[in-house]
């Protein structure tokens, strides 16, 4: 299962020994990204440099080669002439430029980087020369090691990716470069510790990622590399045996449609699972798992990050799930209900919760209908990360973050509120032919909307592949205007009053009371390229007291 990635890796290898060349690093990265934002062509050039690392080490790992050792050790020698591992869009900035610390802040990338260096340092100590080891080892100690324990970072207490991967990865590194219960390690393993533990506060007991199944793959794996690294290294399972990070582990089981396709709530995008982790999830917790035919292609994470490709191939293995088996699931803390049905190819997941979560959108009472091949009405995941699109002021501009770009309702031409406010008494009950999703909205809308309660229930019936949605509301305002929004990326046709989004294969119809309204929008994705979206809205006037009911069904063509 392992031999189109061993291909993918010679053909790799053989291209870099033709054409050695170590991609530039250009100051205009730098310096657009402080002028404009823009972050692509800079970062574009500073993962080809980490694939070719990982192309170069991995073909070492099958054989020896002394024109492999000479070509990695000078890709190596230029990311430690780096001016800073972090990204530019990371760095502290003063004024027009980047601080003075910049070349010693520590990211994400940063940290990740300082790992893969120790653990080639650690894989290959002979291979290497001395003149490369000992320059890496005063790198990452001067980069990572002497910054994390001087300062008291913001990540050690984010709830978030971020705690896990930079504590996971800097915790990896003194493990590999530093001698086991040396004080300068001890000293890090108690920081990597609170990182870890701020990590683990980011779940609720229900094991759910709020920040989506893209980010779990990100933070949990580190989480995971760093712990098998520590039991190994300190026959110590303290970070695998909590009851906790076993229903962490079985969160992918749930929410995957398909081996690319997860479910698209937050900043999502689509991706494949790393194969290593999953196989370590199943093996070590015990919990189901999605299918893993084959391990991952070289080119699966755009970022080539070394740590989750070595252990694709050092973990790896086939597993056969029960792909018939129906999924019925509710996440208590995160307020997700998912249910998918292999034997009616029926796919639908709802959400409540919050709008301060990380990586938010505004999408509270916001859902996802259609089939493993097709979501007719989906969710449009991450945009483009820019230098705008994680300012708090900006953030909420952009289509995918807004309330605009999610199916939800605009009352009085308000919009979701951004900040601590949360759906109230969110629940998904199965039924005998599918599941009921309701969640209240009535505090998440400003007082312009004027609403005294509202209520959305979500009727599922996988028999007939059908949606019902009802929105209730209640105002004290007489004649108040409320739109139905919905967002689709699949063509929007009208037909005698039924609209039809339409798939490769089926299509859903949607049935309105009153005439509906399609506007095109675009965006740009995670990858920087514009995609056109559909807007459905039906526009109704309620008296004080009123309820909206919508029907969807999937259909053949």
């Amino acid at each position: 299962m392992k031999k189109r990635f061993l291909m993918q890796l010679l053909e790799a290898k053989k291209e870099y020994l033709v054409n050695p060349t170590v991609p530039n690093l250009p100051v205009s990265g730098y310096r657009d990204f402080l002028r404009t934002g823009e972050r692509l062509s800079f970062e574009t050039a500073y993962f080809a440099r980490r694939k070719q690392v990982s192309v170069l080490t991995l073909s070492l790992l099958q054989q020896k080669e002394v024109e492999v050792i000479e070509k990695l050790e000078q890709v190596l020698w230029e990311i430690c002439n780096e001016y800073s591992w972090s990204l530019p869009a990371h760095l502290p900035i003063e004024g027009d430029h980047f601080r003075l610390d910049a070349a010693t802040w520590i990211d994400l990338f940063a940290a990740e980087t300082g790992q893969m260096l120790a653990e080639i340092v650690c894989l290959f100590s002979t291979e290497l020369s001395e003149t490369l080891t000992f320059r890496i080892r005063t790198e990452v100690a001067q980069r990572l090691f002497v910054p994390l324990i001087k300062e008291t970072w913001s990540f050690e207490s984010l709830e978030n990716n971020w705690s896990a991967v930079i504590g996971g990865s800097i915790g990896m590194a003194a493990l590999d470069l530093l001698e086991r219960n040396a004080e300068l390690q001890k000293e890090i393993l108690v920081k990597v510790d609170r990182c870890i533990q701020s990590y683990l506060r980011s779940f609720g007991n229900d094991g759910a990622c709020e920040e989506g199944i893209s980010y779990w793959a990100y933070g949990f794996g580190y989480y995971c590399y760093f712990a098998e690294k520590y039991q190994q290294v300190y026959e110590d399972d303290r970070y695998l045996s909590d009851d906790k990070v076993k229903r962490i582990a079985a969160f992918p089981f749930y929410v995957m449609i398909d081996e690319k396709e997860g479910v698209p709530f937050s900043d999502y995008h689509p991706a494949e699972l790393p194969s290593g982790l999953l196989s370590f999830c199943h093996e070590r917790f015990r919990v189901e798992i999605p299918e893993i035919k084959a391990m991952n292609e070289l080119d699966f994470d755009h970022c080539y990050r070394f740590a989750p490709l070595l252990r694709n191939l050092l973990w790896t293995k086939q597993y056969n799930g029960d792909s018939s088996k129906e999924i019925f699931h509710f996440f208590d803390d995160v307020a997700w209900g998912v249910l998918q049905s292999a034997k009616e190819n029926l796919v639908f997941a709802a959400k409540g919760g919050r709008n301060d979560e990380s990586h938010n959108h505004l999408d509270i009472g916001h859902f996802i209908f259609g089939t493993k091949e097709t979501l007719f009405l989906t969710d449009l995941g991450a945009g483009e990360y820019t230098k705008d699109y994680f300012d708090e002021k900006k953030r909420y501009r952009f289509l995918v973050n807004n309330a605009l770009g999610h199916s939800v309702p605009i009352i009085a031409d308000a919009y979701q509120l951004s900040g601590t406010v949360s759906a109230e008494n969110t629940s998904f009950q199965r039924t005998r032919t599918g599941g009921i999703f309701k969640t209240e909205l009535t505090h998440i809308y400003p007082r312009q909307a004027r609403l005294l309660q509202m209520e959305r229930t979500l009727e599922v019936d996988r028999t007939k592949r059908q949606l019902m949605l009802k929105d209730v509301f209640v105002s004290d305002k007489e004649n108040q205007e409320v739109v139905e929004n919905f967002i689709t990326i699949h063509p929007v046709e009208v037909r005698e009053g039924t609209v039809c989004i339409v798939g490769e294969k089926e299509k859903c119809e949607m049935l309105f009371s009153r005439p509906v309204q399609l506007i095109r929008q675009t965006y740009f994705n995670h990858y920087g390229q514009e995609v056109e979206a559909t807007l459905i809205q039906a526009t109704y006037q309620l008296e004080r007291a009123g309820t909206i009911q919508i029907e969807c069904t999937i259909t053949s063509k």
